[in-house]
């Protein structure tokens, strides 16, 4: 009798593995079903080692504006994103690595601006819903949502800066420009120092432009995403938001 249960529950736990294994086979056929991209290189069946070394930003203190004519600008719904890319290794036979990139419009915020008599950035709020990321695999994003963000718990990232890194010593309408934007970063419950490079430009009452950083994601208590040692995302991820704002 003990025997036969013995035998009854090794035959249940093998099934439940072979049927996690072939969800995810699943999933990795169809990336391989996919039409190929052109690599021009040879995708190795051993384990990629990836670095997470991450860039060294100035830290040189911002000293905060001039309050004396500050405008006010509002982000615009709907018309800026928040996007992340992240390089993914496929473990498996004839599956190449891949860049996962996951985005949402679900962006808000605030900052003010001076541009006379010198341009700077201050008093800066941004607010991105992660629980509206979308990539093109429902199954990672529902991955990353329930086991990698948790955003049930924690659905926002937050970021604040109160000043400019970089600025010209001179600004005028219509003027593309490039800063370095310092600041706090709340997400998955911790706050760590980040820092954007931001590129833009201001037409009247309308400013746009895009600001990029790289951060890690176990900075953040995160863990990169590890389905069985299948599929392995790597620890640093590209963080972009492209913006559109208007003078309140």
């Amino acid at each position: 009798m003990r025997r036969s249960v013995f035998i009854i529950t090794m035959l249940v736990i093998g099934a439940a593995v072979l049927i996690a294994i072939g969800g995810y086979s699943f999933y990795a056929a169809s990336r391989v079903n996919a039409p190929p991209k052109p690599s021009g290189h040879v995708v190795s069946e051993k384990r990629t080692v990836v670095s997470t070394t991450k860039t060294v930003v100035s830290t040189t203190k911002c000293i905060a504006p001039d309050t004396g004519g500050l405008r006010n600008f509002s982000i615009v719904p709907g018309q800026s994103t928040a996007s992340y890319k992240v390089h993914e290794n496929l473990i498996l036979r004839d599956l190449p690595s891949t860049d996962a990139v996951g985005k949402t419009q679900g962006v808000t915020g605030s900052f003010k601006i001076s541009t006379v008599p010198v341009p700077q950035v201050t008093s800066l709020h941004l607010t991105v819903n992660l629980s509206t990321l979308q990539t093109d695999e429902p199954m990672r994003d529902r991955f990353v949502r329930n086991r990698a963000l948790e955003t049930n718990q924690y659905p926002n990232a937050d970021f604040s800066s109160t000043c400019a890194q970089g600025m010209p010593a001179h600004y005028s309408n219509g003027q593309s420009l490039s800063f370095q934007l310092p600041g706090s970063l709340t997400m998955h419950g911790k706050t760590h120092q980040e820092t954007f490079a931001v590129s833009g430009k201001l037409i009247d009452k309308t400013i746009s432009g895009t600001a990029t950083t790289t951060l890690l994601m176990t900075d953040f208590d995160i863990q990169p995403p590890n389905l069985a040692n299948i599929a392995i995302a790597q620890d640093k991820v590209l963080v972009t938001i492209a913006f559109l704002a208007q003078e309140k």
